[in-house]
C-alpha cells in the first residue's frame, strides 16, 4: 500500500505518482487566488461604459476606488456624486497610481496603455488591460455571486465566452439561499470554536451542518437556531466527550471519470479523511478528495476480488484504527 496526499497536493511518495500520471499536465498561466482589497487603493483608468462595468464589480468590494479620466459617462459620474469612488479629472500621470495594489486600464488607448504598463511594472502593481490579455498581470474570471460565497470560473483567458456560459448554467444549480447559509456559518464560527476545542470535531460538525443545510428541501429554511441546535446535539455544552467516532464506508464504482459517478458517491469522497482505493480508480475521481485527505493506494493481486487475504485483513485493522481516532474512512473499489 502507498500513502500519499490527495492528487491536487504534492505527492509524498514517488511510487504514488503513478496514480496521478493521467492528470492534465497543462500548467496554470494564471494562479487562482483572491486578493484582499479591503481598505486598499484600486485604480481604474477611463470613464466610459467599459470602465463603468469594471466599477460595478469593484463596488461589490470594500476597495478604495480611484477613477482617472478627464471625462466620465453618466453612470461613473453618479458613482462619484454618491461618494462611492474618487474621481481624478486629469490626464494620467505615473504618480497617480502610487500606493495602488491593482490597476484596471479601460481606456482602449494603446499609447496610454504602454505608459501605464511601464508605470505599474516599476511599482510592482498588478495591471489588467481590458480585452488585452497580453498586457495583463491578472484577469477577472466569470463570477457566480452568492456573497459571501463566490464561485469563479476561468478558462485562462482563452475562451471567456465559455466561462460565461458555464457560469450561467451554474446559476440554476446553486440557489440564492446559499448566501444565507454562509452568513449563518460566518456569524457562528467563534461560538463553534469555543464549543469544540479541537479541529477534527469542528470539521466533523461543519460537515454535518452543511450536509443537512444543503438538502434540496431545506436550503431556504435554515436559521441560526438550527445551527445552535445542531451544535448542542453534536457535543452538549460542557460535555467532556472527545471527538465522536469516525465512520467507515465501502463503495464500489464502475465509472471511469468524476463526471459519471453518482452525486452521493462524490459526497462520500469529498467528506472522507482517509481513502483506501484500488489502483485503477481514475485520478480525476480521486481529485474530488479534500486537499488535506490522505489517500492510500491498495496493491491488487490477480484474484477474482482483486485482494490478497492478508492485505484485506491489514486494511480492515487500519480502518478500525482510523475510525477510533474519529476519522471518516472510505474504501473505494473498482467494479
Amino acid at each position: 500500500m502507498t500513502y500519499y496526499r490527495a492528487p491536487q497536493n504534492s505527492i509524498l511518495n514517488t511510487t504514488a505518482s503513478r496514480a496521478t500520471t493521467d492528470q492534465p499536465d497543462e500548467k496554470f498561466a494564471y494562479f487562482p487566488a483572491f486578493v484582499k482589497v479591503q481598505g486598499k487603493k484600486v485604480v481604474v483608468l477611463g470613464g466610459g461604459e467599459v470602465a463603468a462595468g469594471k466599477l460595478r464589480l469593484l463596488l461589490r468590494s470594500h476597495a478604495d476606488i480611484t477613477v482617472i479620466a478627464p471625462e466620465v459617462c453618466d453612470d461613473v459620474a453618479n458613482m462619484h456624486n454618491t461618494g462611492q469612488i474618487t474621481w481624478e479629472r486629469a490626464p494620467f500621470v505615473d504618480t497617480m497610481i502610487n500606493g495602488a495594489i491593482m490597476v484596471f486600464d479601460a481606456t482602449d488607448n494603446p499609447h496610454l496603455t504602454k505608459r501605464v504598463e511601464a508605470a505599474t511594472k516599476r511599482r510592482n502593481i498588478l495591471l489588467n488591460v481590458v480585452d488585452k490579455t497580453a498586457h495583463c498581470d491578472f484577469i477577472v474570471p466569470a463570477i457566480l455571486d452568492r456573497a459571501p460565497i463566490m464561485i469563479t470560473i476561468s478558462t485562462g483567458a482563452c475562451a471567456p465566452a465559455l466561462a460565461r456560459m458555464l457560469r450561467q448554467r451554474l446559476e440554476t444549480v446553486f440557489p440564492a439561499t446559499l448566501s444565507n447559509i454562509a452568513k449563518i456559518a460566518r456569524d457562528a464560527r467563534e461560538t463553534v470554536a469555543a464549543h469544540l476545542s479541537d479541529s477534527l470535531s469542528r470539521q466533523r460538525f461543519w460537515t454535518r451542518f452543511f450536509q443537512n443545510a444543503l438538502r434540496a428541501d431545506n436550503t431556504g429554511k435554515v436559521t441560526p437556531d438550527d445551527l445552535a441546535h445542531e451544535l448542542c446535539t453534536f457535543v452538549p455544552q460542557g460535555s467532556s466527550a472527545t471527538v465522536p467516532s469516525g465512520q467507515s464506508l465501502q463503495v464500489t464504482i464502475s465509472a471511469d471519470s468524476a463526471y459519471d459517478i453518482p452525486h452521493g458517491v462524490a459526497g462520500n469522497i469529498e467528506t472522507a479523511d482517509i481513502i483506501f482505493h484500488d489502483n485503477d480508480v481514475a485520478p480525476d475521481i480521486l481529485a474530488l478528495a479534500r486537499r488535506d485527505a490522505t489517500l492510500i493506494s491498495m496493491s491488487l493481486s490477480n484474484d477474482k476480488h482483486g485482494e490478497i487475504p492478508d492485505t484485506g485483513l491489514a486494511i480492515s485493522k487500519q480502518i478500525q484504527f482510523f475510525t477510533q481516532q474519529g476519522m471518516n474512512v472510505l474504501r473505494l473499489c473498482r467494479n
